[in-house]
């Protein structure tokens, strides 16, 4: 009888503790996406001072120096890329160079298929970073402009 309350006892704490171990280690992992995406973010303000524009892209001619267009996070969770953007906000419609520069930029992080962060539905669907210093986040529902869901991922 002690053996079987000791065993429910065991059951109740193991299905409490499960599921909030595994949503505080989803939420630590966030922390990789944010930081390279301010580290890339780091990246494109040099070369704002180097070229009087932001990066176009993160490699070929007025990009970032990378070898692909997007690049993963250290430990392979996002995946993650830039836009050099206009001055109406549009998505490489500049060359980052002088003749036509990029006066602003969007660095998106999402998560990759598999990984694992692809289940954390608070932030599903990644992080973005205007150069104006908007953050934005999007979840498994609603739009990228939703502040509570961007408080939540970048906080």
């Amino acid at each position: 009888m002690e053996l079987m309350i000791a065993v429910a006892i065991l059951g109740i704490l193991t299905s409490i503790a499960i599921p909030s171990y595994t949503k505080y280690v989803r939420e630590a992992k966030r922390t990789e996406a944010k930081t390279e995406i301010l580290r890339i973010a780091q990246l494109q303000e040099s070369y704002y001072v180097q070229n009087l524009s932001y990066a176009l892209a993160m490699n070929g001619t007025g990009g970032l120096g990378f070898s692909g267009i997007r690049v993963n996070t250290e430990s392979g969770l996002y995946e993650v890329q830039v836009w050099g953007l206009d001055s109406l906000n549009a998505k490489n419609n500049c060359d980052g160079e002088n003749t036509k520069p990029c006066v602003g930029y969007l660095i998106q992080a999402i998560p990759i298929a598999g990984a694992g962060q692809d289940l954390d539905t608070d932030c599903k669907h990644g992080f973005q970073l205007y150069n104006t210093g908007l953050k934005r986040a999007k979840a498994s529902t609603g739009g990228w402009g939703n502040a509570t869901t961007a408080n939540e991922c970048w906080n």
